[in-house]
């Protein structure tokens, strides 16, 4: 069983579809992902002198602005702990996939890779493989090169994972290449056995408590700073504010500022209300070894999946 995770538009419906040989999951063609809530499609290629049973699980896009991080991470603790997955069927490791059309890491993505770091833990990075897609959309090779390698350079987005084991290399958007980077994992896993990740450990650990794992920690605390520059902002704004009375002032110029001030101060306002709640709800998430309906029905999977 292999996750397959990566930005929105990165191409893991696609990897997905190519693999199986099925057109079983719907591709999207902008910046809004298909895919909601993970689903598997189960498919048979050939290792060695035989056939291998392969689960690829299609994941939600790791860079989709309209759910939070916590609604990723509780979704992610949640699918890992249901019956079959966290207790029967552990992951044999995760596919990353990575569009080089993609010209820089953007906040959401640094954030998110180092959740991903956090769900894994270091024992279990030497189960990722990094692939790179979209190369056909490119002009130069060059250039696409000196941006990956910017993210492999110590600092970069991706320098945790590969230099602590996990692997790099080019999807060419082909079956064979799908195939190969398939059995690069299963074979990692018949030489090492199955990885368990740190997420795993820590949510039978704590009872379930996402908060106390080191994923919910870490995410606590960057929501914890974000309230706290707001909070700042906030009290900055509120210094700013514009004198005089709004209401009883008949110059439109004065009635203009008012209203800048007015609809940025409502905004910040937002913003914090949008954190301060997002912390109440990762302070919230257990997740237990029960059927999630938030889970898609998988395509092609045995009934012992779903019990």
């Amino acid at each position: 069983m292999i996750a397959v995770l990566g930005v929105t538009g990165a191409g893991k419906s696609t990897f997905i579809n190519t693999a199986s040989g099925q057109n079983l999951l719907k591709i999207s063609h902008g910046s809004q992902p298909c895919t909601q809530n993970p689903r598997a499609v189960e498919f048979q290629i050939e290792v060695g002198n035989g056939n291998r049973t392969i689960v690829l699980i299609d994941t939600p896009g790791f860079d989709d602005d309209k759910r939070s991080d916590v609604r990723i991470l509780e979704d992610i603790a949640t699918w890992m702990a249901r019956k079959g997955y966290l207790k029967e069927r552990m992951l044999d490791g995760l596919i990353f996939l990575h569009p080089v059309t993609l010209t820089r890491a953007g906040g959401s993505e640094l954030n998110r890779t180092q959740l991903l770091e956090k769900i894994l833990g270091p024992d279990a990075y030497s189960r990722v493989l990094i692939a790179t897609t979209m190369w056909d959309y490119i002009v130069s090779e060059d250039l696409v090169k000196d941006r990956l390698e910017s993210r492999l350079s110590p600092g970069g987005v991706w320098y945790e994972l590969t230099s602590k084991g996990a692997l790099y290399v080019k999807h060419r958007n082909t079956k064979d290449s799908a195939h190969e980077i398939i059995r690069r994992i299963v074979g990692i896993t018949d030489s090492k056995g199955k990885p368990k990740t740190l997420l795993e450990t820590e949510l039978q650990e704590k009872q379930g408590r996402v908060v106390q794992t080191s994923a919910g920690k870490s995410l606590e605390s960057r929501i914890q700073r974000d309230i706290m520059v707001l909070q700042d902002q906030i009290r900055k704004h509120l210094e700013q504010r514009p004198s005089g009375s709004y209401q009883n002032d008949g110059i439109s110029e004065h009635k203009a500022t008012w209203k800048r001030w007015n609809k940025d101060h409502r905004k910040l306002q937002g913003q914090l209300a949008g954190k301060e709640g997002e912390l109440k709800q990762l302070q919230n998430v257990v997740v237990s070894a029960q059927y999630s309906p938030r889970i898609s029905p998988p395509h092609h999977l045995p009934s012992q999946y779903l019990d």
